[in-house]
């Protein structure tokens, strides 16, 4: 003989069994000039530190970082806000803003074109305590905005390489796979990467390129199930807002 539960028993039951597969709410973040909306996984936390997200459950812990300009549109970006910014007498605020500007070695198709544009860029550094006036470095903008318009954009795979490096890949790791992809509706590539001698260790990295910038996902220790699930689930809900390149 079947028998039924309570109406009340029934809906509680059926509302514990939504809560359990129910969704995070989207939440908003900005980092750099990366802004947008993603789904954090259920039972872990953030701390914003402004430029980099750290998301942790327990020991486990993921990163969401904004790495900075990535190619010739970043860059030329920023060295314009220097520019603005040298022209409003905030020359120590354009030197500190071209101080972290990004400029990968990848980016150069020869090493004589490379030496060119560091010659170039050094006229802002010249004389580091005097106050150089506008039209005095005037020309120097315009000279290095002509060579960042001069650069090829780069590739995936070199993107992928600049952002391992500046997050302190070495010789110690081989890549272990590489993979083209599309996240929010740009351009990525999702990295394995593990301990070049014994294959153990392995770690995994989303780089986004990101209207002339770069946005990495990654794992901060060894990347484990459960921590790859959350890996995937905040790479799966990443959605960008319109136009924000503009601000920073």
């Amino acid at each position: 003989m079947r028998t039924r539960g309570s109406p009340l028993v029934v809906a509680l039951f059926v509302a514990l069994l939504a809560g359990c597969d129910s969704p995070e709410a989207p939440r908003a973040f900005e980092l750099g000039p990366h802004r947008g909306q993603v789904r954090v996984p259920s039972g872990w936390s953030v701390l914003d530190h402004g430029r980099q997200w750290h998301l942790r459950k327990g020991e486990a812990e993921l990163v969401l970082q904004d790495l900075g300009a990535a190619g010739p549109q970043g860059i030329r970006r920023e060295v314009e806000r220097a520019r603005e910014l040298w022209r409003a007498d905030r020359v120590e605020e354009a030197r500190w803003r071209l101080r972290n500007v990004v400029v990968p070695r990848e980016l150069f198709p020869t090493a004589v074109g490379r030496e060119a544009f560091w010659t170039a860029w050094s006229a802002f550094f010249a004389d580091p305590a005097t106050v150089v006036p506008y039209a005095d470095i005037d020309l120097a903008f315009s000279d290095v905005l002509a060579r960042v318009d001069a650069l090829p954009p780069p590739d995936l795979p070199a993107l992928s390489d600049a952002g391992l490096t500046a997050l302190g890949h070495d010789q110690r790791r081989d890549v272990k796979s590489r993979q083209a992809l599309k996240v929010g509706g740009r351009d990525a590539v999702d990295v394995e990467t593990w301990d070049r001698l014994s294959h153990a260790s392995p770690r995994r990295f989303l780089f986004i390129a990101h209207d002339g910038y770069l946005l990495a996902l990654y794992t901060a220790r060894q990347a484990d199930a459960e921590v790859l699930k959350a890996f995937a689930s905040l790479r799966d809900s990443l959605h960008f807002a319109a136009a924000d390149s503009a601000r920073r």
